[in-house]
């Protein structure tokens, strides 16, 4: 509710509790109301991860919770390749798993890719599609979010984004010289985006800090 009415927040609380799904929400709210009004693509979203594992299992989730949606993600980190591989596989179009694939995946049986479940067509799964498509939820870390600041073929990415959401988890591992380096990426993230502070919904999740 404090997101929806544009408040800026940390959510503090246990692991596993439901800190994605507090800020998920929201964000996948805004998006499918753009989507409706057929507003133009671009970032709305970045979320900040401080390890890729992180990053990588909230991309499984968004795999199964976007697919058939036409909400655009993607992940940019270090694994994630130039190009598209050939024998990998991704759906043409916008497309729902059914529940055996649902099940499937949960039993650890199939896996995304080459190895059984398409990747969905809303999934930007190389570099080369992220600039191309410019999803609106953007997967990574704060490392990767300084190179796509730093190189013009990048920027693209952001310059004039709709962005309006921007979430750091872990946001307690952001201390002394590291915490003053990322609230500079934050400001030119703003910059290059066009928006003002209170434009953009600051996010943080932890389940170590304390009240």
């Amino acid at each position: 509710e404090a997101m929806a009415a544009g408040q800026n927040v940390i959510l503090s609380t246990g692991t596993g509790s439901g800190k994605t799904e507090a800020f998920m929400l929201p964000i996948i709210d805004h998006c499918l109301r753009l989507r409706d009004q057929g507003a133009p693509d671009g970032v709305v979203a970045v979320l900040v991860y401080p390890m890729n594992a992180l990053a990588n299992d909230q991309l499984d989730r968004l795999r199964m919770t976007l697919a058939g949606t036409r909400i655009t993600f993607g992940r940019y980190t270090g694994e994630t390749p130039d190009h598209f591989d050939e024998n990998e596989h991704r759906y043409s179009a916008p497309v729902t798993y059914t529940s055996a694939q649902r099940d499937a995946y949960k039993a650890g049986k199939v896996r995304f890719g080459s190895e059984g479940l398409p990747y969905p067509w809303e999934e930007a799964v190389d570099k080369e599609s992220i600039r191309a498509m410019r999803p609106r939820i953007l997967l990574t870390n704060y490392a990767q979010l300084e190179y796509l600041l730093l190189r013009d073929r990048d920027l693209d990415l952001f310059r004039g984004a709709p962005l309006r959401f921007l979430v750091f988890d872990e946001v307690h591992t952001y201390t002394g010289a590291l915490g003053s380096e990322v609230a500079c990426l934050i400001r030119r993230l703003r910059d290059v985006a066009r928006k003002r502070a209170d434009e953009v919904i600051m996010i943080g999740t932890s389940a170590t800090v304390s009240e």
